[in-house]
């Protein structure tokens, strides 16, 4: 059972976490992931600002994690960034999963074209990931 393995459980559960935060990022305490303000520009976790809102009230905002080199928020940047994360991850894993059954499929079903896929893939197998990456 999945459940008593503990990998399994901490990865399900880091996983979770990141889709929750990436769900509820609008209520984090978070402002516009884009918004540049150069004023704040490279300054350090903890500095507060003062925003005007649409309706003219003054509201403080902490910069959690500091600013960058354009000022913008990093948290927000950080939260907002996990909905991107979590879209390419699942993207690239049903993508994967299409291939590698359509592949499997027909290697399946038409006897001759298995022999010629498993020379590919052997071929493909034997480049070490180094040069791949290079």
């Amino acid at each position: 059972m999945l459940v008593r393995n503990p990998s399994v459980v901490i990865g399900a559960s880091i996983v979770i976490f990141l889709a929750l935060v990436g769900l509820f990022a609008p209520l984090l305490g978070t402002i516009n992931p884009s918004e540049i303000n150069p004023v704040y520009r490279n300054k350090k976790p903890g500095v507060e600002r003062t925003i005007r809102t649409d309706d003219g009230k003054e509201e403080r905002f902490v910069h959690r994690f500091g600013t960058d080199t354009l000022g913008r928020d990093v948290y927000s940047r950080v939260v907002y960034g996990a909905r991107v994360s979590l879209i390419i991850g699942v993207t690239v894993a049903v993508l994967s999963v299409a291939i590698g059954l359509t592949i499997g499929l027909i290697a399946g079903y038409i006897r001759w074209l298995d022999g010629i896929i498993m020379r590919v893939m052997d071929g493909l197998m034997a480049i070490p990931a180094i040069l791949l990456a290079m």
